[in-house]
């Protein structure tokens, strides 16, 4: 019978999921949620662009005019397009999915698509089509308000339009911040670029994908899969990162002999409360887990494979006692540390040892 990590380290899922909820990362005041939440004002250029178009639907009310100057205010400043959707409240890549389910090809981004004579009379004339919809109450008001309203326009269809930039590189952001973690601690990691670039390729070990892996390839002893749900993920995505740790754990169990890499998942968010049959299989399945709040965890994982011990300074040690107990020869505990030298890690602060300190 195959011992599975968890059993061996004589901890449960239910241990994993109480730890898991007491420490779920409050993305409402992170930093990085409110660098997405706040929204500039529309620029000056942007302001232009839509009162052309307010004044064209106010004098014609037809959409071949405004298709006209539409073509027109974006051949002069393509990716003006961008405020256009959003005012309008389409996503960003609404218009490109849409060409694409009729047969045509499309540029990687729509600030590309005026300049592509074949489709854009197709998707200028869905813009407009749009936009006098949207736009078309407006014209009403006397113009000297427009820009106010545009204005609220912009701020009130922001979340939505950013929804899903942000969905996408809150899990880069989890990468991000254990890769500046390892750096400031002198740990080996790859790929290094991470640190200053969450958003650079991931490394492929054996055609399985990892954000980091630790110390490098050759000597492969850390695989990080990071997966951050902050909404309702719907049913698309209930499992897709329990089987992506699954299939991690599966190769490493079949292509390494012991003691094989550890898998460890970087899972957060409260997007999970609604998907708990997802966070049950990456809890379950992953060798080590680790949050936002918990970020010390991946720099201890990763000091345990390089011979490096890490003092720890952390308040609730008791939520974490099993994991301090396993990697209690990588840790030193350091609770009442006044001194300096210590590196923030989520709810704990680190740094390397020296027997002198």
């Amino acid at each position: 019978m195959i011992i599975s990590y968890l059993e061996l380290m004589n901890e449960s899922l239910q241990s994993r999921r109480a730890e898991f909820d007491e420490h779920v990362w409050n993305h409402a005041e992170d930093a990085f949620q409110v660098g997405f939440d706040d929204k500039s004002p529309l620029t000056h250029e942007q302001l232009n662009s839509l009162r052309q178009i307010l004044d064209v639907i106010r004098a014609h009310a037809n959409v071949d005019k405004t298709y006209e100057v539409l073509t027109k205010v974006l051949g002069e400043n393509p990716d003006h397009i961008l405020v256009l959707m959003q005012s309008v409240g389409l996503t960003r890549n609404k218009i490109l999915t849409d060409l694409k389910g009729a047969g045509h090809k499309v540029p990687s981004k729509p600030e590309g698509l005026v300049s592509r004579k074949d489709i854009w009379p197709i998707a200028g004339q869905y813009l407009a089509t749009r936009l006098n919809r949207v736009l078309g109450p407006l014209v009403r008001a006397n113009s000297d308000s427009w820009n106010e309203a545009l204005e609220s326009i912009n701020q009130a269809t922001w979340p939505g339009w950013i929804r899903q930039e942000r969905a996408k590189r809150q899990g880069h952001e989890a990468e991000g911040r254990i890769a500046i973690l390892l750096r400031n601690l002198n740990l080996k990691f790859e790929p290094a670029e991470k640190a200053d670039n969450p958003l650079c390729p991931d490394i492929q070990i054996n055609g399985v994908s990892f954000d980091i892996i630790a110390p490098d390839r050759e000597s492969f002893k850390v695989g990080f899969k990071s997966t951050v749900q902050t909404s309702n993920i719907g049913q698309f995505g209930e499992s897709k990162g329990g089987l992506e740790v699954r299939e991690a754990n599966s190769m490493v169990t079949s292509e390494f002999e012991a003691p094989r890499p550890l898998v460890v998942a970087m899972v957060d968010g409260v997007g999970f409360h609604s998907n708990t049959a997802g966070l049950s299989e990456i809890l379950n399945t992953a060798d080590e887990f680790c949050q936002f709040e918990s970020l010390w965890k991946a720099a201890v994982i990763v000091a345990s494979v390089q011979d490096v011990r890490l003092d720890l300074r952390l308040k609730d040690v008791e939520s974490h006692s099993c994991f301090v107990n396993r990697f209690s020869s990588t840790i030193n505990l350091c609770e009442n540390d006044q001194s300096t030298g210590w590196i923030d890690a989520g709810e704990a602060q680190l740094r390397r040892h020296s027997k002198l300190s």
